[in-house]
């Protein structure tokens, strides 16, 4: 795609917008062409000018007299206080059940109705995911990961207060999901179709509008995100609140420990509940080593035991480390690239990253900070790390204008049209639609990636992965070729929302809340689809992974709460 950009004098001013003479001027910085994999584009940078203000910046074509100017922007420190605070009252307006804040509560006080024995199984409470009414428990669950997350880097007393009032409303419906075997189910109200529960009902058990509960076995990567929010949430809350801290870490222990009696999670080790008579509804084997399953293994042994001090957590936390070492690209020619990590133990696909596979790598950054405060040898995490954030991601973000990485590399581009290739190894920025297969846009990947770059930041003390974080975060924030910001209430333009009809009232458009992203074409160029549920939907993970990556960002800001 080639870019319409004018022949340019490589310069720029920042304009204050209260004046419109050129003496009122504040700042000149240069503008570099770049040709990258999205077009020709202007580039210029000014972020060594930090006064507070409102300006416009002026450009200067070469066939005209007269200077072009952008719209205007804020400088101000708070400006990201303001997509953290809209995030939290978004979560606030989405609860679910009793609520006070919710947007049209009261709501689903009959939540719900066991899909496998038609028993009533309360799940009242929790937080609407999306554009609808349902409770999606791997979606969700990522909003609870991320706000423990941010109370914890902030260490302010009226953030982390407003955090945990946040935390333990979601917290009361996923303590509803653990089965009293100890594990965690896989969706809660949601599933296939998804039509099946979007819906308000009377808030009066035992009548026909009663929801359904889906209560399967969630796959492993799921009970390991159960652990490490129940293992943080002990953790945080051990000097807020000790008796539900306690809550929190036996809920826990009873996930770790009926994970520990299926065996060791991989193919070839298929030990499972079946044996006693027990199976969980739809339960099956082990699955092999996978990116999301392993990475996020790691973090839940090592949060565990950082809660519990027991040395059988932080065992399991290193070996599904080294798992997920196993799946890293390690060795290429010096023309192809490497640091990558596969899809699973078949090689074959590099590991997406659609909306919560980043809790992944994030996963495994958090087990190397832990790692790293009981003074154990990291060096062996580290260098897979460092290869990954130097061979791989900041590659791939100099092949843009905009310092964005792909979604995907080594896919199969034989059946995924319009793949790119570098180094060898093709890639694609966004997914597309597809054979009629679900797709969605780029925010999560971009989020997730940021927070992995800061983690990086603070691992090695190298500020050089901060900056490679930025552009994901300003990309969500309408540094786009589309000049629009992906999270409602934020900047000055925001694409039209998905509207789902099949109920009403319908879901207003709520501030914070953060879009799918832009999505791509068939030759994977952007393509914004406004007001198609693939790039204007609100998600959770994308939410809460925008929120999460400006509180990395910004760590030691004191951000005003209200």
């Amino acid at each position: 795609m080639e870019s319409n950009v004018d022949p340019m004098k490589p310069l720029f001013h920042i304009r204050e917008t209260e004046c419109l003479g050129e003496d009122h001027r504040v700042y000149q910085g240069k503008l570099e062409e770049v040709n990258g994999d999205f077009g020709r584009y202007w580039v210029g940078d000014f972020s060594d000018f930090q006064a507070p203000g409102e300006y416009v910046i002026d450009v200067y074509p070469d066939t005209a007299k007269d200077f072009k100017s952008s719209q205007i922007f804020t400088i101000d420190d708070e400006v990201y206080g303001q997509v953290v605070e809209k995030g939290l009252q978004c979560f606030s307006l989405q609860r679910c059940g009793p609520s006070t804040t919710g947007y049209h509560s009261p709501c689903h006080l009959d939540d719900g109705i066991s899909a496998n024995n038609g028993k009533f199984l309360d799940v009242v409470g929790g937080w609407h995911d999306a554009s609808d009414l349902l409770k999606w428990s791997d979606a969700t669950i990522t909003g609870l990961l991320g706000l423990l997350a941010m109370a914890e880097n902030s260490q302010q007393p009226a953030m982390m207060a407003r955090i945990f009032e946040e935390a333990k409303w979601g917290n009361l419906y996923f303590l509803k999901l653990q089965d009293p075997q100890g594990y965690f189910y896989k969706y809660g109200i949601g599933g296939d179709p998804v039509e099946q529960g979007n819906n308000w009902t009377d808030n009066v058990r035992g009548t026909a509008d009663d929801r359904k509960v889906v209560t399967n076995v969630g796959p492993s990567y799921l009970q390991h995100l159960f652990i490490t929010a129940e293992a943080h949430m002990a953790s945080l809350y051990r000097d807020w609140d000790a008796a539900y801290a306690k809550t929190c870490l036996d809920a826990a222990i009873r996930c770790f420990n009926w994970l520990k009696s299926q065996g060791k999670h991989r193919a070839s080790d298929t030990s499972s509940p079946q044996a006693s008579g027990q199976t969980p509804p739809g339960y099956t084997a082990p699955p092999e080593n996978t990116y999301l399953q392993s990475g996020t293994g790691a973090c839940a042994g090592i949060m565990l035991y950082r809660a519990t001090g027991d040395r059988e957590c932080s065992d399991y936390a290193v070996e599904r480390a080294g798992l997920f070492l196993e799946l890293q690209h390690t060795q290429s020619p010096d023309s192809e690239l490497k640091g990558y990590f596969y899809e699973d133990e078949a090689r074959r696909r590099g590991a997406p990253h659609i909306y919560n596979e980043t809790f992944g790598i994030i996963g495994y950054c958090r087990f190397i900070e832990q790692m790293k405060k009981q003074k154990k040898d990291t060096s062996r995490w580290e260098k897979a790390l460092a290869l990954y954030c130097d061979e791989y991601l900041s590659v791939m973000a100099k092949l843009n204008a905009f310092g964005i990485v792909p979604y995907q590399v080594k896919l199969d581009a034989a059946v995924l049209p319009g793949a790119r290739s570098y180094g060898g190894v093709s890639y694609r920025y966004f997914m597309c639609r597809l054979n009629g297969k679900w797709w969605v846009g780029s925010n999560a990947n971009l989020g997730g990636t940021g927070i992995t770059l800061c983690k990086a930041a603070g691992i090695f003390g190298d500020n050089k992965y901060r900056a490679l974080a930025q552009p994901m975060l300003d990309w969500i924030l309408g540094v786009n070729p589309f000049d629009v910001s992906l999270v409602n209430g934020i900047g000055y333009k925001n694409p039209p929302e998905y509207v789902y009809t099949g109920f009403k009232p319908r879901t207003p458009r709520i501030p914070g809340s953060e879009m799918c992203g832009v999505a791509g074409d068939d030759q994977d160029r952007p393509d914004l689809q406004c007001g198609s549920y693939h790039t204007s939907e609100i998600w959770t993970p994308m939410t809460i992974q925008a929120m999460w990556l400006i509180s990395e960002l910004t760590r030691g800001v004191r951000h005003e709460i209200k």
